[in-house]
């Protein structure tokens, strides 16, 4: 099959064409901006979050 040309900016080709049929840089571009997004993503999600202000019934505690 012929190479596919692919924008740099679209992520498309890398998941509907065979990685074989991509230019090697585009897919190592590709690869790299996942990994970063996957690495934010992460400690994103590794940061304690604030204690909440409901109790169980979901209502807001109120101070007395």
């Amino acid at each position: 099959m012929a190479r596919v040309r692919s924008n740099h900016n679209n992520l498309l080709n890398y998941f509907i064409h065979d990685k074989r049929d991509l230019s090697p840089a585009y897919v190592r571009s590709c690869e790299k901006f996942l990994k970063e997004i996957s690495a934010k993503h992460q400690a994103a999600s590794s940061k304690r979050q604030a204690s909440s202000l409901t109790n169980t019934n979901n209502r807001i505690i109120k101070d007395i």
